[in-house]
């Protein structure tokens, strides 16, 4: 299994029969469904016998873990435990898990035991850019179906950039009518945008399978696809057009213009509203600050405000939004750059700049709570050798599986960890999927369970080949 449980009784000297599927006792009927639907697609056919599966709720026990589950298995029965729906979710993956891989290697009984888990962290996260290449809803949905089965449950969605806004807007209709298509190096357009009951959908899909989908909505900088829809928001406005290319541009969102707060918290309360998420990505990486020092708004804003530089111009700016979001009940999540000026306590540091200890000691200092993602290890757009596709640097599967989150500083600050897929150089699902796996097995089993076994995993991840391809 991946991710490894906590701990694994033996049963009885007898094992259970694998057969066709009854449920009994099921608290939610998104539950019943999921796991007749998988079943099917686990188990060989013809099926004979039965087996009775038998949900169970436990105790609410203030010393567990909210996500603690049991699975019992028994010569009658298996009987799954748990506190919450998440706990009963994460019983059937690894119940699933285990029925594929005593019928793939030639099996026909599971042994009889009792296995008791439980997460490591409370942030296990996957993120997708779908700005530089778009993905519709069904790559979203497969996506999310894989992170289900690896009991990953933070969906970070990085649905705005340069090169493409992502989300139907209301209030600003051009963002989309200008901003979501670009045209290409050979002449052909690429784009796309989610509706808001295209995003609606989404998030309620993944709520089904246990996972939040955290938006995210990339400022002051990485916004050419905002200034071509609304070119007065940029410091020195012109005729902007979306890059086809990738990069760090020097145009962004003027920090000095009240209209653009303005603007900005008009468009973060409607994009709010389409997430229950109580967090919400504001970006704040890669923003050059070389327009903002010519600019007489900008410097203006810097001497009224009494600030030091461009830097704390962007902490103000970021103080503010994150003022509004959180009457909305909102948490801001911003990228470790933010850590360069004076930033809020309120905010989440996502720490992604090499190896990550330097912005997480940064953020332990301030007492800002963090979430790690370090490019060395985490950035699946990275190669996975020498030699695999991928841009930048080398992330192999033993690197992904060397993170431990216990060995940053003030870990009780750390929320967990997640892995980044950026999509510059990926351009559909197939690409997608080769640079997700199997590193994306590595990472839900780091933040699972904090016992590492890197010579048991392979063999675990060996035993498990095919096992995504039983998804829908």
């Amino acid at each position: 299994m991946i991710p490894i449980p906590r701990e694994v009784r033996n049963g009885t000297s007898g094992s259970h029969k694998p057969g066709k599927l009854r449920i009994e006792s099921c608290p939610d009927p998104r539950l019943a469904q999921l796991l007749a639907a998988s079943w099917l697609r686990v188990m060989p056919e013809p099926c004979t016998g039965e087996s009775l599966v038998r949900f169970h709720s436990m105790p609410r026990l203030a010393a567990s873990h909210k996500d603690m589950h049991l699975i019992s298995i028994t010569e009658d029965a298996i009987t799954l435990s748990a506190k919450s729906y998440h706990g009963f979710l994460y019983a059937i993956q690894s119940l699933l898990q285990l029925v594929f891989t005593v019928t793939k290697n030639g099996q026909s009984t599971l042994a009889c035991r009792e296995l008791i888990d439980y997460p490591a962290y409370d942030w296990r996260g996957l993120h997708l850019d779908v700005s530089r290449h778009f993905f519709g809803v069904s790559s979203v949905k497969r996506y999310l179906r894989i992170m289900n089965a690896l009991k990953l449950n933070k969906f970070h969605w990085h649905l705005t950039d340069d090169q493409g806004w992502r989300i139907e807007s209301k209030l600003f209709p051009a963002l989309c009518e200008k901003g979501a298509y670009r045209v290409e190096p050979d002449g052909s357009r690429h784009g796309g945008f989610y509706t808001q009951d295209e995003i609606r959908e989404i998030v309620s899909y993944a709520d089904d399978l246990g996972i939040e989908v955290i938006p995210e909505v990339d400022l002051p900088g990485h916004t050419l696809a905002i200034l071509a829809a609304y070119p007065e928001l940029a410091c020195f406005p012109q005729d902007f057009c979306i890059p086809n290319s990738w990069g760090i541009f020097d145009d962004i969102l003027c920090a000095g213009k009240d209209e653009v707060l303005d603007f900005l918290s008009q468009l973060l309360s409607e994009i709010a509203e389409l997430f229950p998420s109580e967090y919400i990505h504001l970006g704040g990486d890669e923003a050059p600050k070389a327009r903002w020092k010519a600019c007489p708004n900008c410097q203006s804003r810097i001497r009224d405000l009494k600030l030091k530089n461009e830097e704390e111009l962007q902490s103000r700016l970021f103080h503010e939004l994150a003022q509004g979001l959180a009457q909305q009940g909102k948490r801001v999540i911003a990228w470790d750059e933010i850590l360069d000026g004076r930033i809020d306590k309120s905010l989440i540091v996502m720490v992604w700049r090499g190896d990550g200890k330097d912005a997480a000691s940064k953020a332990a200092e301030n007492s800002n709570s963090y979430i790690l993602c370090p490019n060395q290890l985490c950035y699946f757009d990275w190669k996975a050798s020498e030699d695999s596709p991928g841009a930048h640097g080398i992330s192999t599967l033993a690197n992904v599986y060397s993170l431990d989150p216990s060995s940053y500083s003030r870990p009780d600050l750390c929320l967990g960890a997640q892995a980044n897929l950026w999509t510059e150089h990926i351009h559909n699902e197939a690409e997608l999927e080769a640079m997700l796996l199997p590193r994306a097995f590595a990472l839900a089993e780091r933040l699972w369970n904090p016992n590492a076994d890197y010579q048991g995993f392979l063999t675990r991840l060996n035993d498990l080949e095919g096992y995504l391809d039983t998804l829908s």
